[in-house]
């Protein structure tokens, strides 16, 4: 079984999560669990893999405009952002 990684800040972009909108950060838990019960290339969360200079990760849906990004390998599943996929200006 794997392993989660929180890169950077994303251990608490998962906190606040869960404190400011608990349906999202459930929807997070169930993806994650999925995530570590199964390949993580396939499920739920309209999966995609990033192209370019983010190439090797993959992001898959929260919501309309939350994504989790990640990347995995055969011990870890590597969280590298949780949140907002369009900025507001």
């Amino acid at each position: 079984m794997r392993s989660l990684v929180f890169e950077g800040n994303t251990w608490a972009a998962y906190e606040a999560l869960r404190l400011k909108d608990k349906k999202l950060h459930k929807v997070l838990c169930r993806l994650l669990k999925e995530m570590l019960r199964h390949d993580p290339s396939v499920g739920t969360g309209k999966l995609e893999p990033l192209q370019h200079n983010l190439s090797g990760l993959w992001s898959r849906r929260l919501s309309q405009k939350d994504r989790v990004v990640y990347k995995y390998n055969h011990d870890y599943i590597y969280i590298f952002a949780i949140g907002g996929h369009y900025e507001k200006y």
